[in-house]
């Protein structure tokens, strides 16, 4: 799942000791409730199909990774490089989980612009969000033991 750069990057990054709990990448429908009206308008104008086209590269080059100490995001820019996000495991970490059908989902650290989740704070569209949710509580609970 993860590219021999991507993983070459995360044992550079890791802390002495620090251990790999689990990566995944963000998942979304190419046709979703965002793109149905590019879809829609396509006919008039075909280069819309480039928007969700693009928006897929960018998501499959975005990694998410949990560690016994940490949260990385490794977000994608839209052409080239990325940048990467870092959180440590403490208490109340997730400030805000979205369960959708199919066990996708949005893990929120932080909301930004009201109610509006900004994407450098989170780990949005998560495969089996729950799973990964329990994960991250363990892995702060563990931590953060006195």
């Amino acid at each position: 799942m993860m590219t021999p750069d991507e993983q070459t990057r995360l044992q550079a990054e890791l802390l002495p000791g620090e251990t790999l709990l689990w990566h995944g990448r963000p998942q979304l429908p190419v046709v979703n409730s965002a793109t149905l009206p590019l879809f829609l308008l396509a006919p008039l104008c075909p280069l819309l199909l480039l928007i969700p086209l693009m928006q897929q590269r960018r998501l499959r080059r975005t990694l998410y990774v949990l560690t016994d100490r940490r949260l990385l995001v490794y977000r994608a820019n839209w052409w080239r490089g990325g940048q990467r996000h870092a959180w440590p495991l403490e208490p109340g970490i997730i400030t805000a989980r979205v369960q959708r059908p199919g066990g996708r989902g949005d893990l929120v650290m932080e909301y930004t612009y009201g109610h509006r989740i900004s994407p450098d704070k989170g780990l949005l569209n998560v495969p089996d969000a729950l799973r990964v949710a329990r994960l991250i509580d363990e892995a702060e609970k563990k931590l953060n033991c006195p």
